[in-house]
């Protein structure tokens, strides 16, 4: 293993979730270990060592924890065939670069404020540098030996078309119609991916699309009104961290600000985290960058061109009407945009 390099580039025999690194440490030197990789990576290693992800999944032992059996970047390398990344022609692609660059001497530095030593950088982060490490292995190559990345057709659009001949007034009408154009665009949206007929940014849009709509569904089913300079929906932290289903990045600040709000916004829709009175805002997340239960609240509205207070009403009242017609599987409905039982009011 001390030279085994992962699908994504990692360093295996040097990677501190790997065996290598804790040998012939005792029990003692092998928490100050991890507590200087939190200090430095913001996770801890866990205690049972990963056993790479180029083991194939029938030989992980059922109680591993890594390597993730749902990695994208380790499902579209398999499906390609090769040993990893580099041998890709789409090398590196966005999937890639979100994994592989995520932890870089760079980054590490800006994100402490301060400089880290060679025999840190070497022990934390050099080990997760993937993307070097593949560039290294694919000059090694020849040209016949790279191939196509992974292919996923496109998934087709569930959206229900609107229904006609709503037993509502035209306003009532023309408002559920602007909310069924907003869930709809998300739906048929590239969200600003590329190469989404990849395998790998396939699974990441339906991921992502999946994660935006959980998103607004939190705000119909659970927001409440507040009315500053305009109307917005207002969503507690508590409430918010308890009603995020199966979309668990939902709980991690840096990819709700710099994902979720911002291609958000591309619609129309406004979001913003608030500190409450007396909260600071180092305080509102953890060390490894995920929101606390308390201390915030989101809040979101509609710019004129979705429709502003009238549509958010509507947005409000259809997740409701929802959730309370079909309970559990109220959610795939909203993500269908699926508003034919309206014509039964």
């Amino acid at each position: 293993m001390s030279d085994l390099v992962s699908k994504c580039g990692l360093n295996c025999g040097a990677c501190p979730w790997g065996p290598n690194p804790r040998k012939g440490m005792s029990a003692e030197d092998f928490e100050r270990y991890r507590k200087n990789a939190k200090q430095i990576l913001g996770y801890m290693p866990i205690k049972t060592p990963c056993v790479t992800c180029q083991t194939p999944d029938a030989e992980i032992p059922k109680e591993s924890k890594l390597p993730s059996r749902t990695c994208l970047i380790r499902q579209c390398v398999d499906k390609a065939g090769v040993a990893n990344c580099a041998y890709c022609q789409s090398f590196p692609c966005d999937t890639l670069k979100e994994t592989a660059a995520a932890w870089t001497r760079e980054k590490i530095e800006a994100k402490l404020g301060a400089q880290i030593s060679e025999e840190k950088y070497h022990l934390f982060v050099e080990p997760f540098e993937g993307i070097k490490r593949l560039a290294v292995i694919r000059a090694s190559l020849k040209a016949d030996e790279f191939v196509e990345p992974a292919k996923s057709p496109s998934s087709e659009t569930r959206t229900v078309d609107f229904p006609k001949n709503l037993p509502l007034s035209k306003k009532e009408a023309a408002s559920f119609k602007a909310v069924h154009n907003l869930l709809s665009k998300i739906e048929l949206s590239s969200l600003g991916l590329s190469s989404t007929d990849t395998f790998a940014q396939q699974h990441k849009l339906e991921n992502l699309r999946t994660q935006l709509l959980r998103f607004l569904w939190i705000f119909g089913n659970y927001g409440k009104f507040e009315n500053t300079k305009s109307l917005h929906l207002v969503v507690d932290a508590e409430t918010y961290l308890a009603n995020r289903g199966t979309a668990k990045k939902l709980a991690i600040w840096s990819f709700v600000e710099d994902t979720v709000f911002k291609v958000l916004n591309e619609f129309g829709v406004c979001c913003e985290r608030v500190a409450i009175t007396g909260a600071k805002i180092e305080d509102l997340t953890t060390g490894t960058g995920y929101l606390r239960k308390k201390g915030w609240v989101i809040s979101l509205s509609f710019k004129e061109k979705i429709g502003e207070t009238e549509v958010l009403k509507a947005f409000q009242l259809y997740s409701q009407k929802l959730d309370e017609k079909f309970g559990k599987n109220a959610f795939k409905q909203f993500s269908n945009a699926d508003m034919q039982f309206l014509t039964e009011t």
